[in-house]
């Protein structure tokens, strides 16, 4: 699915307009609108985030359904270069979330030769 499409579905189970959205959110409703049908380019992080807040989404989830990655992240992964590290072992390892928040980090990267 894609975020437009999911930006529209959830303005629609809140019963909400594309002007009043548009107006909450401090975007034009022309620009929602080509949004919401693909006809635009996924909106900044920033804007992102605002509609997450009037739509009560999960921002993450959006951003998720964008082909561009949240600076906040590209940031982290450049700073921090062992949570990139650690990020690709969990999807070499193909972990699942539960499995994620109760692995020992040290244990995994011991366990890089196995």
């Amino acid at each position: 699915m894609e975020i437009g499409e999911t930006l529209r579905q959830l303005r629609e189970a809140q019963n909400l307009g594309l002007r009043e959205t548009a107006s909450m959110v401090g975007i034009l409703p022309t620009y929602l609108s080509r949004i919401e049908r693909g006809k635009e380019h996924p909106p900044k992080p920033e804007t992102i985030k605002a509609i997450a807040r009037v739509l009560a989404a999960d921002p993450d989830v959006l951003f998720r359904l964008c082909p561009s990655t949240d600076p906040e992240i590209v940031t982290l992964l450049k700073s921090r270069p062992k949570v990139l590290e650690l990020l690709r072992l969990v999807m070499e390892k193909e972990l699942t979330d539960e499995q994620i928040f109760t692995v020992n980090p040290t244990h995994l990267l011991l366990r890089q030769d196995c």
